[in-house]
This record gives structure tokens, sequence and C-alpha cells, in this order.
């Protein structure tokens, strides 16, 4: 395949708001030795690209200022060391730092998966960047086990949905918090056990009675992206002994009101995570542990890539907006080439 050395991709004409992001041609990136290069099909949207577009998440020094996380698509060349994993032609989905809104990406052997059988492109693109965190905030970080008590905030988001799913498949007791009732009953579809409007006022007792249908103090893990405003809510329904990972802070940073004679009290394991800046020795045995435990269950059936919707490229003005009115139950993907 002939590969050309312009691409289209989505770029700013600087940092702010939906409207500075434009369809333009830049360079097709060089590969490494150690890189494939994928022709993306389609990408996910995450919340992490509305933060990088507004400058406030740049991405790690010397990868592409590109917005975009994960994608899906072919490999039209490989690096003479990726040779020993990767050939051309393979339909992949990929883990990157950057890069992933244009036609082709570069990205390091290490980060890019087969695309499960019976997964369609589309739905290969709503799975990197969105179940690998998912995983590791449950599983490597959180340490999740059969019957745990989990809370999950944003159940609807893209790894929301993915991590009431994951943790179901671990034996888990899932609770989560949503924004409207549409969503507390896609999410109880999804398999988690409670779900509450965090609309509807404060929701503490009601979680703190879920805990103790199963005669526990509290949850066993906290899995959250809200930060500042749940701080003292979830100190509130947290167990003994429990674990709390944090992976965005979309209501802020600040912790005031996180009190440390509650943590020692109850011995809380409190921990922040992040997956775009881990090195990539990190992210191949992530990915390659996630490929281990996780991956058949796409085949199987037990779990699903939830696209809520789905856009062309030249529509990534509306996927944002979308996202940041939080509106969706599930992943956003845009397409550059249409599958059948």
């Amino acid at each position: 395949m002939s590969i050309p050395t312009k691409m289209k991709a989505v770029l700013l004409k600087s940092f702010g708001e939906r409207d500075n992001m434009y369809i333009g041609e830049t360079d097709v990136p060089k590969m490494k030795d150690d890189e494939v290069l994928v022709k993306v099909h389609a990408f996910g949207v995450n919340r992490a690209d509305t933060m990088q577009r507004k400058g406030e998440y740049p991405p790690p020094p010397g990868v592409s200022d590109i917005i975009g996380l994960e994608a899906s698509g072919e490999i039209v060349d490989v690096g003479n060391e990726a040779k020993q994993k990767w050939k051309n032609g393979e339909h992949v989905m990929v883990l990157v730092a950057g890069g992933g809104y244009a036609e082709y990406v570069a990205v390091n052997m290490g980060a890019v998966m087969k695309i499960p059988e019976g997964i369609s492109m589309v739905e290969a693109a709503g799975i990197p960047e969105t179940y690998l965190t998912a995983f590791q905030g449950l599983r490597l970080i959180g340490n999740i086990k059969k019957h745990d008590l989990v809370l999950i905030h944003a159940g609807a988001s893209g790894v929301g949905t993915a991590a009431i799913q994951l943790a179901k498949l671990f034996g888990a007791k899932i609770a989560t918090t949503v924004g409207t009732n549409e969503k507390i009953a896609y999410c109880k579809k999804l398999g988690a056990d409670k779900a509450v409007n965090y609309k509807h006022g404060p929701w503490v007792g009601t979680m703190k009675e879920f805990t103790q249908e199963f005669n526990k103090d509290g949850f066993d893990l906290i899995y959250e992206s809200i930060g500042t405003d749940y701080v003292e809510a979830n100190q509130e329904v947290i167990g003994t002994d429990a674990r709390w990972v944090i992976y965005s802070t979309q209501s802020g940073t600040k912790a005031d009101k996180l009190s440390l004679s509650q943590l020692m009290k109850k011995r809380t394991t409190l921990c922040g995570t992040v997956l775009r800046a881990r090195p990539i020795d990190y992210k191949t045995n992530l990915v390659k542990q996630f490929e281990d435990e996780v991956i058949s269950s796409f085949v199987n059936g037990k779990l699903k890539v939830v696209i809520d919707k789905t856009w062309p490229m030249e529509k990534i003005i509306d996927a944002h907006k979308y996202m940041e009115d939080n509106l969706t139950m599930g992943k956003i993907v845009m397409t550059i080439i249409n599958d059948k």
C-alpha cells in the first residue's frame, strides 16, 4: 500500500473553544523501529481530549500534539523491531498518548491489540483508552476481588460503562452515581446493582443503606473521576481497609474536605492514577494482562463496547459539545473510513 506524506487530521487554531478545531492537512507521522503505522478507520473521543483542546492537559514530551488517545484501523507499515509481532494488513486497536484524531497514527508495538472476533472497527475504537483505564484502576490499582462492594461514579460515561461491566465480570457488587433517570436504567442494564441520580439530592444515605444490605460498613473500592465535589461524601461511604482510586477530577482538584483522621481511622488506601503519561513498558504489560484476562469476554458476550454516538470526523465539534454537555451514555466514536 502506498503511504502518502500528508494526511487529514483534527487540528487546533489555538487552545480554547470547540470551534478552534478544524480538519486540516499535516505530515503523516514518521514511524520508529519499535512502532507500526496504522491507517485509522475510527477513533474514540474521551473527556481528556476536551481538556487538551482547552490547553489543560498537554501531551507528554515528544508526543504528537494532535488530540486523540485511542483508535482502530489497519497496519500499513511495520518497523524493523516490530516485525517480530506485527505485519501489514492486520486489523488492530491501539492505545496512544496522542495523535489519534488523524488518518494515520504511529504506535509502539506493545500498545497494539488485535481486534477481537466479531468486533467492528467502530466498536474497537472505543476499547483501548476506555477499557484499559478502567482495567488499570479496578484490577491493578484497586485490587478488585470477588464479592467486593464497588462504587463507580459517572457510571454512564465511557470509562464508567466499561468499569461497571469489568466489576461485574470480576464478581463484585456495584453501585453508581449518574445524572439522569435514563442513565440509571442504562447502568442497571449493564450490571449495576444500585444507581442513584445525584441531581435528586445527597446520595450518601442511599449508598450506606446499600452497603448495609451486605453487612458491610462501606464500600471496599471507590473508583471515581469527580474530585472536589465528592471528597467528603466518599469518605462517609467508604469502608474499613478499602481502596479509593481517582482517575480524573471533573469538579476540581482541591481536597479541602479531606480528613486525614478519617483516612487513618478507616485505614483507607487513597491513590491517584493516570494512564497517558505512563512509560511504554507499563502500557505493554497492562495490554498483555488485559488480553490475558479480559479480551475473550468481548468474544463470548460478557463484555460489550457501549457506543452512544458515531459521527464522521468532520463532526468533531458536535462530538465535543455532546460530551461537555454530559449527555453521553457510553462512547463517542468518530469515523474516517466507513466500514460495512
